[in-house]
């Protein structure tokens, strides 16, 4: 592939909603950490960065900017408001003719001196030795969010992703290639299973499900066992619908955190661009919980709200723990 690539839709999508996200993650990290009177200090970590650039269309005439250059921006203009803050960025891939240009583009940008580092590297091996640096020198690590991002499936053990969410503020946004863990699982079977720590009678998982069902499954199953191994409190798939591919899912985004506050953020940010061509669906883990972009007569909220309340009563419940029981 030539580098750099023409941009595709759905990515336009998931990198406004990175956008989205990133800025206000950070803007109430920075509070918080201001009201304690800690260091204002926050680390983006792209897990597969590319070139930092795409081109628009297929005419070649003009470029518009990858994740690590989305989130310099908003880096800058963060670091514009308070210079004293820290917004630390570190970016992987293992292909050198990614790495070189964005390195360019990253220095370009850095008008705050920032660490910023590029690093032509595999995303599992680099995270785990980053991993025993911070856990050798028991430093304190600043809230962190991971963007996983790879091209097609790809090595990413549970194991790591456990790892990183041992730090308490730390997050997780996944792009989970469903069609091509399916399409490849026979060829890559151990990898496979490191990638959902678990072993999969594929055989069994999959006869006489539809496309949509194994997508459905496979997905679940990685999203329970981000919960059950990776031990996520939260888990939010959000399902990428594909143009031409009727109700069969390409891929799902996955926010993963242990911090409510995080998945209220990301699901607000979610909801705030739902209106665009290829447009988010929350798809619940558990069977029979809702869209949440369904049509609200659909829904019965209030009948679902009273359920659950009548599973507590006589018990007094506080409105806040019925908002977070509705976004989780």
């Amino acid at each position: 592939m030539e580098i750099p690539w023409v941009i595709g839709e759905q990515t336009k999508i998931k990198h406004e909603l990175l956008r989205s996200y990133i800025e206000k993650w950070a803007c109430i990290l920075f509070n918080n950490q201001k009201n304690y009177g800690s260091e204002e200090h926050v680390l983006y970590f792209d897990g597969f960065s590319g070139p930092g650039t795409y081109w628009t269309d297929d005419t070649r005439k003009a470029m518009c900017p990858g994740s690590p250059v989305i989130v310099a921006e908003i880096a800058n203009k963060l670091l514009d408001a308070k210079p004293s803050r820290k917004f630390t960025m570190i970016c992987l891939d293992k292909k050198k003719e990614c790495i070189e240009p964005l390195q360019r583009e990253l220095i370009r940008r850095n008008k705050h001196n920032q660490i910023w580092l590029t690093q032509q590297a595999p995303f599992d091996e680099t995270v785990n030795l980053f991993s025993d640096k911070i856990e050798k020198k028991d430093k304190k690590v600043p809230p962190m969010f991971f963007f996983i991002d790879p091209s097609g499936y790809s090595n990413y053990p549970m194991t790591t992703l456990k790892r990183i969410l041992t730090h308490k503020r730390s997050e997780l946004f996944i792009n989970f290639m469903i069609y091509d863990i399916i399409r490849f699982w026979r060829e890559n079977e151990e990898r496979m299973e490191e990638q959902f720590g678990c072993c999969v009678d594929f055989e069994r998982a999959t006869s006489g499900r539809s496309p949509e069902e194994k997508g459905i499954y496979f997905k679940n199953l990685y999203c329970n066992q981000l919960k059950k191994v990776a031990q996520a409190k939260h888990v939010m798939p959000f399902r990428i619908n594909t143009p031409g591919q009727s109700r069969r899912v390409r891929y799902y985004m996955i926010h993963a955190s242990n911090n409510p506050t995080a998945l209220r953020v990301m699901k607000d940010s979610m909801a705030s661009i739902s209106d665009s061509p290829y447009r988010f669906e929350a798809i619940g883990i558990e069977k029979g919980q809702t869209s949440l972009f369904e049509d609200p007569d659909k829904i019965n909220l209030k009948d679902q709200i009273l359920a659950y309340c009548k599973n507590y009563y006589p018990r007094h419940l506080d409105y806040e723990h019925i908002e977070q029981w509705a976004y989780d």
